[in-house]
């Protein structure tokens, strides 16, 4: 109802007492408490109103939410419903003038098909028409929710220097530690980067056992007094060095570990075993002690993603090559040589881009926040279920500017059927012809 308004779809709209109704402005839609649109105007028997309009499916509604009682609504000068069942009182006593709106039948079909989605969360429910789009609506609406994907990533790098004591580098290290979970692990990577804070890593950055120690231990994988998974089968020596190390520096910064059942190994392919991924991620801090200003000076994606060129340790390499992950499983923990290319990139889209961009923001530099918006366009596209789903439906997805956008798309609009919000769906309803 409120969108068939607002667009002025509706058929003849018909007062309760037989006035002539015209729409001339319909008002705008009031997302918080109160009547459903403010500052309408109506021209009504050739007189001009201006004021509130209210809108209920049924009339007596209007009791059924107590606005006979709120003075609030006093200022509704036209009362849109879909079945008059019941004239209607203000505070005053004052009896207020119905009208019903006619939804024509074409538009109530478009619109249930398309907040329908065939019953399945991963289906898009606009999937058969996106190829009917002019492509300027669809490019504009794509930039439009690139920016706003890139904006909440801001804002919470923002959240984040708050709660980390207006630190850049403590922000950076939980998004950075998060995205090494890659979807699977990224909440427990997040718990575990909150429960050790950077400062007390980068106090031994010199020294990358120490390091390795302090991941892992926190991760909970150094409680075990005797091999009982990949880590500890692999060799003894060098597992009780790791303990050793994390029981002085656990006590040292009076750590608490994440418990072991925090991660998820069953879903993880070999190259995404938390283990080897917290192995990489300290390597990685060790080889740049300045990550986070080399992140914010890169000045193109090769000097980004060039810049997550890393390997485990040699102590990690020597010890832990070829164990398998969980023995019920035909899954192996093969070490990789390093991070590969979709790895990196995925750190350049989540960790690296978003600090750019709320650090450019901060700054007032704005070549700073073109440059990390100029790298997600020379990204690759993602590819995951959601980006998959998109191209199933015949659009081709480019870089990871478009892919960013199209997630935050399902994400937010599809999943939850929100197409009356989405200029896609508003574009489909407003086609159709009466």
């Amino acid at each position: 109802m409120y969108y068939v308004w607002q667009q002025r779809l509706f058929g003849t709209l018909r007062a309760s007492d037989g006035s002539e109704i015209e729409v001339v402005n319909p008002g705008l839609r009031n997302l918080e408490t109160g009547p459903d649109f403010f500052n309408a105007k109506v021209r009504i028997d050739g007189t001009l109103w201006a004021g509130n309009v209210e809108m209920h499916v049924k009339a007596s509604d209007w009791y059924r939410h107590h606005h006979d009682r709120d003075a609030a609504y006093d200022s509704v000068i036209l009362h849109v419903v879909l079945e008059d069942d019941a004239p209607v009182m203000d505070s005053r006593q004052q009896q207020l003038r119905t009208v019903v709106m006619t939804i024509p039948q074409p538009i109530i079909d478009k619109y249930r098909e398309l907040t329908s989605g065939g019953g399945s969360l991963e289906t898009i429910s606009c999937g058969r028409d996106l190829l009917s789009l002019p492509a300027v609506v669809l490019r504009d609406w794509e930039t439009s929710l690139a920016v706003q994907r890139m904006l909440d990533k801001v804002k919470r790098v923002r959240d984040l220097i708050e709660d980390r004591l207006e630190s850049w580098p403590e922000a950076f290290w939980v998004i950075l530690c998060r995205s090494f979970g890659t979807g699977t692990n990224s909440d427990a990577c997040e718990r575990l980067a909150r429960s050790l804070p950077y400062s007390h890593i980068a106090h031994h950055l010199d020294n990358p056992l120490q390091v390795e120690a302090l991941l892992l231990g926190q991760g909970g994988w150094l409680n075990a007094p005797a091999p009982a998974d990949s880590l500890t089968a692999a060799g003894s020596d060098y597992y009780r060095q790791l303990q050793q190390e994390y029981t002085f520096l656990k006590a040292k910064f009076s750590l608490t570990p994440l418990p072991a059942l925090a991660w998820k190994f069953s879903l993880t392919r070999p190259q995404a075993n938390p283990q080897s991924r917290m192995a990489m991620l300290a390597a990685l801090l060790c080889q740049h002690p300045r990550l986070l200003n080399e992140v914010i000076e890169a000045p193109d994606v090769n000097t980004l993603l060039d810049l997550f060129k890393v390997a485990p340790s040699p102590y990690w390499r020597k010890h832990f090559q070829l164990e398998p992950v969980n023995p019920a499983s035909e899954t192996r923990a093969g070490l990789p040589s390093g991070l590969g290319i979709a790895t990196r990139q995925s750190l350049a889209i989540n960790a690296a881009v978003p600090i750019i961009l709320a650090y450019g923001q901060w700054k007032g530099n704005e070549e700073m926040v073109e440059r990390a918006m100029m790298m997600l366009e020379n990204l690759p596209a993602e590819n995951n279920r959601y980006v998959e789903y998109w191209r199933q439906a015949g659009l081709t997805v480019n870089n990871a500017l478009e892919s960013q956008s199209l997630l935050h798309l399902y994400k937010n609009y599809c999943q939850f059927r929100k197409c009356m919000r989405c200029r896609i769906g508003c574009w489909l309803l407003k086609r159709i012809r009466l």
